[in-house]
C-alpha cells in the first residue's frame, strides 16, 4: 500500500481527528441497498474502540447524504460533488456503474488497506478491515 491519500472534497485530517487511522467506505450510490447494508455493518464494528475513526462517503449531494445518515447511526456521512471524491480515491466507473470500496488511512495519510469492486457485494469485508485496523 503506502499510497498517500488526498481525497477531493473530503477533509481526511478532520474526520480522523486524534485517531490512529480513518476507515472510509465509499458507497456506489445513496440508494444502493447492498451499500446501506455495509454501512450498518460498519457502524457495528466498533472501530473507534480500536482507535480508528470511521466515515461514509456518498456520491451526490446533501439529499443522498441525508438518506444514508438515517442508517449510519453515529458515523459521519459526507457527500462529494458527484463522484469527485470517489475518482480521487481511485474508484472509477465501469460503464455506468460507480465502483464502491473501503479504504483505511493511517495517521500519516498513507493507505494501509483497500478493498474495491465494481459490484458492491465485493467492496466491504468486516473481518479484513478489522484485522487491518488492528495492525495500525
Amino acid at each position: 500500500m503506502g499510497v498517500h491519500m488526498d481525497i477531493q472534497g473530503v477533509d481526511v485530517a478532520a474526520l480522523r481527528g486524534d485517531a490512529k487511522g480513518l476507515a472510509l467506505f465509499f458507497m456506489r450510490a445513496g440508494n444502493c441497498a447492498i451499500c446501506l447494508r455495509h454501512v450498518r455493518a460498519l457502524a457495528g464494528l466498533d472501530l473507534p474502540g480500536r482507535g480508528v475513526a470511521v466515515a461514509v462517503v456518498v456520491p451526490g449531494g446533501p439529499a443522498e447524504a441525508e438518506r444514508v445518515r438515517r442508517v449510519a447511526g453515529a458515523l459521519p456521512v459526507v457527500s462529494s460533488a458527484g463522484a469527485a471524491a470517489h475518482r480521487s480515491a481511485g474508484l472509477d466507473r465501469t460503464l455506468l456503474v460507480q465502483h464502491s470500496g473501503t479504504v483505511l488511512i493511517d495517521a500519516q495519510g498513507e493507505e494501509r488497506y483497500r478493498l474495491a469492486a465494481t459490484l458492491p457485494t465485493g467492496s466491504f469485508d468486516a473481518a479484513a478491515l478489522t484485522a487491518a485496523a488492528d495492525r495500525l
